[in-house]
């Protein structure tokens, strides 16, 4: 039996990775079988003030399964794209708290200080479940909407 080099090995290798990726990158596009994705964006506040970190789930129920879609909420705002986005209809809204790197904290802290507002450390925001694991947020994704959707949530 002859043995392959390992140039060809390698490039096999790379070649099926390649191919791979590829298709992972179809999954989540505009055209998901459960339905139509829009993009969708907005505004998200927590006790009154921007939500400095957090991480945002648009989940669709459709008959043929549930569609996810996931964000960063930055400074209050989000923006999930058209690809990824959340199917036309009923979603339900969950939020959770997310802790920056050090390098984006550093950031955050230098640009409170630089707008003379106070820094709210994000490590400190503990989001309630009653907005995560057993959230009642909900927007209705329209196909021809602005599909822009503000949030305000509280602490207590």
């Amino acid at each position: 039996m002859k043995q392959l080099s390992p140039t060809v090995n390698f490039r096999q290798g790379f070649l099926l990775a390649v191919l791979l990726l590829s298709c992972l990158g179809c999954i989540g596009t505009k055209d998901d079988p459960r339905g139509e994705r829009v993009g969708v964006s907005g505004l998200f506040y927590y006790d009154g003030d921007p939500i400095t970190s957090a991480r945002i789930l648009f989940i669709s129920k459709t008959p043929h399964g549930t569609v996810k879609s996931a964000g960063i909420v930055h400074e209050g705002i989000y923006q999930i794209p058209e690809v990824g986005g959340p199917v036309i209809g009923q979603a339900r809204v969950e939020i959770y708290s997310t802790n920056p790197e050090m390098e984006e904290f550093i950031e955050m802290q230098a640009e409170a200080k630089k707008q003379g507002k106070p820094f709210k450390d994000p490590s400190s925001v503990i989001i309630p479940a009653a907005y995560n694991k057993n959230s009642n947020l909900t927007a209705t994704v329209t196909k021809d909407g602005k599909n822009m959707f503000q949030f305000k949530i509280e602490s207590k």
